[in-house]
C-alpha cells in the first residue's frame, strides 16, 4: 500500500488554513450548510445541520453546543445509559440534568459532502464548559494514542478494508418487513467482474461521491456473501485514515438510503452468509526522517523480516488482542463472525502472509512492510479500533516485547493457540480488568465504555428470540 494523501486532499490547503480561510472558501463556492460533528461511542455520526454563518459564529465563540446525553443513550436510542453508582469519573448523568458540551471544529478535517446540497462536514472534539476535552470522544482517544507513538519516535500509518452488504429497501422498509433482507445478488460473486459489471452504475456513483469528499478508494470488489462488497481506501496517516473510514462508512449508508437501499456493516447478518470485516493495515515511520521502520534491512529469509521495532510493535498488538476484544468486536453479533474458516480471527496468533492468523505480516519491501490486524469486524467504531491496535503496538515498543515464532500452519486447527473471547460478556469483563486498557485509554473512557456495552448486553439478555419461541412454545 502506498500513501497518496496529496492526491485526494479533502479541501484545498488554503481553505483549511484557518476558520477565516474556510469561511472565505465556503462563500466563494456557494456553501450554505455545515455539518459539525463526530462519532459517538458506537461510531454513529452525531451532528447538526447549521447555516454557514451560524456555524462560523459558534465556532468563533465556545463551539457548537450539544447535550451531553449523546454519550448516555443506547445504540437504538430507546434507553438511557446510567453512570455506575459511586462513579467519580466523567459520565453524563441525569443527576446534573445533562448539561451542554461544546463541539470545537478541526478546520483541517473539513470535507465537501457531494451527496448533500452545497454542504460541508467538519470533524473535531467535544469540550466541557471549562475548556477541557471530553475524555469519551472517540476521535480524541485516537489522537492521544497517536501522540503516545509520536513520543516514542514514530508516526503511525494505517488503511482500512471494510466489507458490507447492500440490500434493496431502506432501513425503514426492511424494519417494517421484519428484516426480510433482499441482497443485490442471490449468491456470492467473490472478485467476479461479472457482478461488479451489473452493479457498476451505483458503484461508480458511490465512489465518485466519496472521492468528492476527499476519500480515494483504491478498489471495490464483490466479496464472499450475496450482495457483499469490499471497499479499500488509500493508506495514509492514522487520524486521516480514521476520519476517512468514519466518513465513508456513514456516507455509504446515507447514499444507499437515499437510493432506496440499505448498506449494512453488521458483522454477520445471516448465519449462512460470510461475515463482514474491517481489516486494519498499519506501519510506522520515523518522526525524524519520515522513513519506514518496520522491515529489517539485514533480513535474508524467505520473506522480508520485521525490524526490532516492528517485532516489538507486533508483540504489543498480539498481546492485547484479548484485552481490546470489546473494541474490535463491540456487539453481540460480532462474535458470530468469529468462526473457523470464516476469514475471521479466532486465536491469538500471527504469521507471514497467513490469513488464518489474527495478525498477518505482509510486504515486499521497506515501504510496503506492514501488519494487518484481521480481528476487527465491520461493526467497529473506526476511531476506537485504530486506536486499540496502535495502543497495543505502542505498549509493545515501550516494553520491548518480543513475539512468539511466526505461525506457519492452519491457525484454525491448532488447539494449542490461545482462543479469543467467545462472547461480548467475556470481552467486556476482560476489558474492564485490563491494566493496559486503563493505562492507554484512561479510567473515564474504560468505565464509560464498559457501562455502555453492558447496557446493550442487558437489552440482549432480556430479549426472547424467534428461535426460542419456534423451538420451545410447543415443545417445552
Amino acid at each position: 500500500m502506498v500513501d497518496d494523501t496529496s492526491a485526494h486532499a479533502p479541501l484545498p490547503a488554503e481553505a483549511t488554513a484557518s476558520l477565516d480561510a474556510l469561511a472565505a472558501w465556503c462563500e466563494q463556492q456557494g456553501i450554505e450548510t455545515v455539518v459539525p460533528g463526530t462519532a459517538d461511542t458506537n461510531g454513529a455520526w452525531i451532528g447538526k445541520r447549521l447555516p454557514l454563518q451560524d456555524f462560523l459564529r459558534l465556532a468563533r465563540e465556545h463551539g457548537v453546543p450539544y447535550c451531553d446525553v449523546l454519550f448516555a443513550i443506547t445504540r437504538d436510542g430507546m434507553e438511557n445509559v446510567f453512570a455506575p453508582e459511586g462513579a467519580t469519573t466523567y459520565f453524563p448523568t441525569h443527576r446534573n440534568g445533562y448539561p451542554d458540551i461544546f463541539f470545537r471544529p478541526d478546520v483541517s478535517s473539513a470535507r465537501l459532502l457531494p451527496w448533500h446540497d452545497r454542504t460541508i462536514a467538519v470533524n473535531g472534539i467535544y469540550h466541557l464548559p471549562n475548556g477541557q476535552e471530553v475524555p469519551l470522544t472517540p476521535r480524541r482517544v485516537l489522537m492521544q494514542v497517536r501522540e503516545r507513538l509520536r513520543e516514542l519516535g514514530y508516526e503511525p500509518y494505517t488503511a482500512t478494508e471494510f466489507e458490507f452488504y447492500v440490500s434493496e429497501g431502506t432501513p425503514d422498509q426492511l424494519r417494517t418487513s421484519g428484516w426480510q433482507l433482499q441482497p443485490l445478488s442471490t449468491r456470492p460473486y467473490t472478485y467476479q467482474v461479472f457482478r461488479s459489471t451489473l452493479d457498476q452504475e451505483f458503484l461508480t456513483r458511490w465512489r465518485g461521491h466519496l472521492l468528492g469528499a476527499g476519500i480515494a478508494i483504491e478498489a471495490m470488489n464483490p466479496e464472499t456473501g450475496p450482495g457483499q462488497y469490499e471497499l479499500n481506501a488509500t493508506y495514509t496517516d492514522a487520524l486521516r485514515c480514521a476520519d476517512d473510514s468514519f466518513l465513508y462508512k456513514n456516507g455509504i449508508k446515507q447514499i444507499a438510503a437515499m437510493e432506496g437501499r440499505t448498506a449494512s456493516f453488521m458483522a454477520l447478518p445471516r448465519a449462512d452468509w460470510a461475515g463482514s470485516s474491517c481489516h486494519i493495515h498499519q506501519s510506522l515511520r520515523s518522526v525524524d526522517t519520515g522513513e519506514p521502520v518496520m522491515m529489517d534491512p539485514a533480513g535474508h529469509g524467505a520473506h522480508p523480516e520485521l525490524s526490532a521495532v516492528g517485532r516489538h510493535y507486533l508483540a504489543g498488538v498480539l498481546s492485547t488482542l484479548r484485552d481490546f476484544a470489546a473494541i474490535y468486536w463491540p456487539t453481540v453479533n460480532s462474535y458470530r463472525r468469529a468462526r473457523p474458516y470464516s476469514w475471521a480471527a479466532t486465536t491469538v496468533s500471527w504469521g507471514y502472509d497467513n490469513r488464518s492468523t489474527a495478525l498477518r505480516v505482509v510486504g515486499e519491501d521497506a515501504k510496503s512492510m506492514r501488519i494487518e490486524n484481521r480481528m476487527p469486524g465491520a461493526d467497529v467504531n473506526p476511531y476506537l479500533a485504530i486506536a486499540a491496535t496502535l495502543a497495543g503496538g505502542a505498549f509493545g515498543i515501550a516494553n520491548e516485547l518480543e513475539p512468539p515464532t511466526a505461525f506457519s500452519g492452519d491457525a484454525y486447527a491448532d488447539s494449542s493457540l490461545q482462543p479469543l473471547p467467545k462472547s461480548l460478556d467475556e470481552a467486556v469483563d476482560i476489558f474492564e480488568q485490563s491494566a493496559v486498557a486503563r493505562e492507554v485509554f484512561g479510567e473515564d473512557f474504560v468505565i464509560h465504555y464498559v457501562t455502555t456495552l453492558r447496557a446493550e448486553l442487558s437489552q440482549w439478555h432480556a430479549h426472547v428470540s424467534d428461535w426460542e419461541v419456534g423451538l420451545y412454545f410447543e415443545t417445552a
